[in-house]
């Protein structure tokens, strides 16, 4: 029995290999036609990620330290009007004839139980 060669390389190719060929043929000429392998291209998608990752991590630091410089300014604007308060009320103590004692020191301040 003779063995016809051409019977079976239709055979193997029309059993799945032609569309597989064909599949991959045209993957590469359209990659081709891009000017990019395809890792290059991943690769590209990746660090495009990266990147959008980390700017909106920067964005979300920079969120936090302006909340952070926006409670310092109202902890210092509310302690200066404390300030300015009892800097008057002695100022009225001491029009009236009244010596307003010492300032209390921060470690009385601190702790208010002891």
């Amino acid at each position: 029995m003779e063995l016809n060669w051409i019977a079976v390389l239709v055979a193997v190719l029309g059993a799945g290999g032609i569309g597989a060929a064909i599949r991959e043929i045209a993957s590469v000429v359209s990659l081709a036609r891009k000017g990019v392998s395809g890792k290059e291209d991943k690769r590209r998608e990746d660090i495009i990620a990266q990147r959008d990752h980390a700017l909106a991590l920067q964005a979300e630091a920079e969120a936090g330290e302006r909340a952070a410089d926006a409670r310092a300014d109202r902890e210092r604007d509310r302690r200066i009007a404390w300030q300015e308060h009892a800097a008057h009320l002695r100022y009225q103590l001491r029009s009236l004839g009244v010596e307003p004692g010492r300032h209390p020191s921060i470690e009385d301040t601190e702790n208010p139980l002891t």
